[in-house]
């Protein structure tokens, strides 16, 4: 979603623009947030706060039952005109990125069916680049999604790992679609769509600066896919994290990809009062990032960062800042799979401050390689060459199009 709080989807969307320009000059290109929004900086929405909230304590039943009911009112008259509008006058869409095809209490699939209705309705042609794909569907949400692209006139699609591939194929089976390709996740484009324009140079450290990113433990567990329970990170898991690496001698610079309850979370880990009793001049809380270039200019500064986080993660592989990856979802390991790190990957079972903060010595000393990084890029490249090409044939005038994008969505 492009004004999503979460700027792991901003950025997405920011580097599918950037690609797609580079490649059709005179693409008019028209952003549509699935959630509405239409800028940066913009609050959580009531239902969005209810579902972090107040639901996670209810019984399912009653979770899934009351959140259903509210998102549907809020799709059929507010969300379903702002697409309406915002899609008029197009010749193609695209689904663009993310954990968009995910169904956590039905978000994604209602939303995605709305829009989709109204691309069928106005025959605009619609590609599907990049995204991925959840695990596990309730029978309404396989519906809704089902229903989003029967008959509609789907030109591309791709998904943006194996795991996605796998999950798509099982979800979608016998629908009249093109079969997915892979393509890897756009955002990998960052660093070439936000380059560095800083000109001071960054002032030399004595020690490494070792980026943690937190997330609320109500987002890991509400999108957790693995086995067993899911090792949600409390505050005391954040600070002897950021104490084991001090003690390592790394200074630690503590941030969040911007959402809301991140924030919050943020900042009940690293009080005023813990980080002067761990010492100032070694941990940093980082000002909230409002737009995708400042995200990508927090993580520019780090040596290595530390993340549950997939677009924190891919951000910093384009600029080639070593990663930790603490997985606690597929989609993490699908992307430590394709860029060949898994030996920095840290599964939920061993998701510990001491094992972090051995992974995160070994990244420090172990840089990411120019002709994987390169090959890598060269890969997303290619993908948006054949997507280009794709639109081209479904939208010769390339006046306008409308991406519709998560994420992140979505997302994610």
């Amino acid at each position: 979603m492009r004004f999503s709080p979460n700027l792991g989807d901003g950025v997405i969307a920011e580097c599918i623009e950037f690609a797609l320009r580079e490649r059709l000059p005179d693409l008019d290109v028209v952003h549509c947030d699935l959630a509405g929004r239409t800028e940066f900086g913009s609050q959580s929405s009531f239902l969005r706060s209810l579902a972090m909230t107040v639901l996670p304590s209810a019984p399912a039943s009653i979770r899934e039952s009351v959140y259903a009911r509210m998102l549907e009112t809020y799709v059929r008259r507010k969300l379903i005109p702002h697409y309406d509008e915002t899609i008029n006058g197009s010749n193609a869409a695209i689904f663009g990125g993310g954990q968009l095809l995910a169904d956590a209490d039905l978000n994604f699939p209602m939303k995605i069916a709305g829009a989709a209705s109204i691309l069928r309705r106005r025959h605009i042609a619609i590609a599907i680049h990049a995204v991925g794909v959840g695990r596990n569907w309730s029978t309404q949400g396989a519906e809704l999604f089902k229903e989003a692209f029967a008959g509609a006139d789907v030109s591309w699609t791709s998904v943006r790992d194996d795991t996605s591939l796998a999950r798509w194929n099982r979800h979608f089976q016998g629908l009249d679609v093109p079969a997915p390709r892979i393509s890897l996740d756009p955002a990998l484009l960052a660093a070439k769509t936000y380059p560095d324009e800083s000109e001071a140079p960054t002032p030399r450290r004595n020690r490494p600066l070792i980026g943690l990113c937190v997330t609320h433990p109500n987002t890991l567990e509400a999108h957790f896919d693995g086995v067993g329970e899911a090792a949600s990170p409390d505050v005391a898991f954040y600070r002897d994290c950021a104490l084991k690496l001090i003690e390592a001698d790394y200074d630690v610079l503590a941030f969040t990809n911007g959402a809301h309850d991140d924030e919050k979370y943020l900042h009940r880990c690293f009080t005023g009062g813990f980080c002067k009793r761990v010492g100032e001049a070694h941990i940093e809380v980082a000002p909230r990032s409002i737009a995708p270039r400042d995200l990508v200019a927090l993580i520019r500064r780090c040596d290595v960062i530390a993340s549950h986080r997939l677009h924190s993660c891919i951000v910093a592989y384009s600029c080639k800042v070593p990663n930790v990856g603490m997985s606690l979802n597929r989609k993490l390991d699908g992307f430590f799979d394709t860029v060949g790190r898994n030996d920095f990957l840290l599964k939920n079972d061993e998701l510990t401050s001491e094992n972090l903060a051995s992974a995160v010595r070994r990244a420090v000393d172990s840089p990411i390689l120019d002709a994987s990084h390169v090959a890598i890029r060269a890969r997303v490249e290619r993908d948006f060459d054949d997507l280009a090409h794709s639109l081209s044939s479904v939208a010769p005038d390339q006046r306008k199009n409308s991406i519709d994008e998560r994420h992140r969505v979505v997302g994610a």
